[in-house]
């Protein structure tokens, strides 16, 4: 999976606004790709508005803290578009999110584009005791401490899925470092799964003139 965010717009004639927008680009080439959309879109970040063009038999699946909630894609022309099953249409993928996308049978790749307004100000992700996925909420790679603002306690363990299984760090307190040692690096539209015991909010700070 390869992630590309950039700017589109910040600025006319010298006057700068306050929203920013950006685009992330994705091309997904695992047959599960475990991704995030760390842009608002204006449109209630829904699922069936922000995937469009996909080929056929496209699958989501969200998690919902037991199992997985799935939405398809189906395309056979000339029939029109359709989601299904319709109870499911109102799956989000809001920043802060991740979902899993599992690509057809034959299909070499699908490229993906989120196109949104770039989060700025006090952000903050709630999370849950237990295993979810989240992702940072903002289009940036980088540490997920370091950059994302993530602040581990004793046990949280991040699992990275690497398009086949997990790679997994834990957080030792005691040792005040990460095992195996190196902080967890998010990429641009990367969700992964964190397991804590400890509900609580994940928050950053941010603007785009740090």
């Amino acid at each position: 999976m390869l992630g590309v965010a950039g700017v589109v717009s910040s600025s006319a004639q010298n006057v700068y606004s306050v929203n920013v927008v950006g685009y992330i680009n994705l091309v997904l080439t695992n047959n599960f790709s475990l991704i995030a959309n760390q842009l608002d879109n204006g449109a209630n970040n829904l699922v069936t508005n922000m995937f469009t063009g996909l080929p056929n038999q496209t699958v989501f699946y969200k998690f919902n803290g037991t199992t997985y909630d799935n939405l398809t894609y189906l395309h056979t022309p000339p029939s029109p578009p359709m989601w299904t099953p319709i109870s499911q249409r109102q799956m989000t993928l809001s920043p802060g999110e991740g979902i899993f996308v599992r690509k057809p049978t034959g299909v070499g790749s699908i490229n993906v584009t989120f196109v949104g307004e770039v989060l700025q100000g006090h952000l903050v992700n709630p999370m849950v005791a237990g295993f979810e996925v989240y992702s940072g909420m903002v289009p940036q790679a980088g540490g997920i401490t370091s950059v994302h603002g993530f602040a581990p306690v004793n046990q949280d363990t991040v699992y990275k899925f690497n398009g086949v299984s997990y790679d997994n760090k834990v957080w030792l307190q005691a040792l005040n470092r990460w095992n195996p040692i190196g902080e967890p690096v998010l990429n641009v539209g990367e969700a992964v799964f964190i397991k804590t015991a400890t509900a609580r909010d994940w928050v950053r700070d941010f603007s785009v003139n740090q």
